[in-house]
């Protein structure tokens, strides 16, 4: 009796076991696909995710659906047929007959802006001016925003982390001015849902928004790439950590000189930054936080872009434009409209080279060069 049991239980485990390596893994989407999303008016609309090979995935919004099969490695993409303007949340469904489908909450349709840049663009509404009541009176529901989480890569990755938030008082502080108040004046003049995809990091210098296969093309640019190599080479020499050891015995020395003296403690010395793992370094930025959100239908783009290249500024034409042309490429939809920030009228300080006390002129400069090169181009002046 004791052995029919023991072949009982092992015939069960076999088939629990058979049971679970069989089944079909459930449709996964990408983060930006989620509660509260936004998706964009009057253009065919990409949809895609993973899922097992060979089974039919169905995309459904309102009347509109579509239909497609997964390739190999599990990707699939669908081009839903063009949506009008969606006031009232609607749920996007993506269904499969062979395993567990994903429903996707409070969907709106209208205009999608991405905006991106470092910490100028960044500055968030708790910050802006009158900021009390404007937080108080951010009740725009049908104006939503997507925040990628910061995230560097070697290689373009096709997931970020990221949610939607919905524009209340209760959300809008960490939120981006000028995507906060750029998407409430479209919201209100035009009656239209926005949403707003936000990628951000602070300081950061328009090659590490571009991809590395834009740059290499653009002869411009070379300047810039080289000076990477360089620096990557010092890096990687010991000579910049050597330095960076003498100073900080000079200033362990001064430190305690200086607490025996009673007297300021001199500013600690920073060690040398590693460019191998740099935000700024080329085509990071863009891998980690631009590439997972392509090919999400947007209306167009904001870019802050500029204030980190001072030190180079003179290249700043040659990368502003193949910043812009790499992602109207890369998106296909287009010329599409790119809004610019003019970099205020400061004078150069410090830590720079003596012939870049002009670096804003030549940063402005750039700005009119390629505005006057490219088409459907917006500037606010500062």
């Amino acid at each position: 009796m004791f052995h029919s049991k023991q072949i009982f239980l092992s015939t069960v485990c076999v088939l629990l076991i058979s049971t679970i390596g069989s089944a079909s893994a459930a449709v996964r989407l990408p983060a930006v696909f989620a509660d509260g999303m936004v998706l964009q008016r009057n253009q065919a609309v990409p949809v895609w995710g993973w899922a097992d090979p060979g089974e039919e995935i169905t995309v459904t919004y309102g009347a509109k659906s579509a239909k497609v099969t997964p390739a190999e490695d599990g990707r699939w993409r669908v081009m839903l047929p063009k949506l009008a303007v969606q006031k009232t949340p609607l749920d996007l469904r993506i269904d499969s007959a062979q395993s567990e489908g994903v429903v996707v909450h409070n969907v709106l349709v209208g205009d999608v802006w991405l905006c991106s840049g470092p910490s100028n663009l960044f500055w968030p509404v708790s910050k802006c001016d009158n900021a009390a009541q404007e937080i108080a009176a951010a009740n725009y529901p049908q104006i939503r925003f997507f925040m990628t989480e910061k995230a560097l890569a070697d290689e373009p990755q096709d997931d970020c982390e990221g949610a939607w938030t919905v524009c209340s008082p209760e959300t809008v502080g960490p939120t981006s001015g000028v995507a906060y108040f750029f998407s409430r004046r479209i919201h209100t003049e035009m009656d239209v849902p926005i949403g707003v995809l936000q990628s951000f990091w602070g300081g950061s210098r328009m090659e590490a928004w571009t991809s590395q296969e834009a740059l290499d093309a653009a002869p411009g640019v070379q300047p810039v790439l080289l000076a990477w190599a360089a620096g990557m080479a010092e890096f990687n020499s010991g000579s910049p950590q050597a330095a960076y050891s003498k100073k900080l015995d000079a200033w362990k020395k001064a430190d305690d000189e200086a607490k025996k003296a009673e007297k300021k403690a001199p500013a600690k010395p920073r060690p040398p930054e590693n460019p191998a793992t740099s935000r700024h370094r080329p085509a990071s930025l863009y891998n980690g936080m631009i590439a997972p959100l392509i090919p999400y239908g947007i209306r167009g783009a904001m870019i802050y872009q500029g204030l980190g290249n001072l030190a180079q500024s003179q290249h700043n034409t040659a990368l502003l434009e193949t910043q812009i042309e790499d992602w109207r490429t890369r998106w296909g939809l287009g010329t599409i409209p790119f809004g610019l920030v003019q970099p205020s009228p400061y004078v150069i300080a410090g830590g720079f080279p003596k012939d870049h006390v002009d670096a804003y002129s030549l940063s402005r400069e750039a700005q009119k060069i390629v505005i006057d090169r490219l088409p459907n181009i917006g500037l606010a002046l500062t």
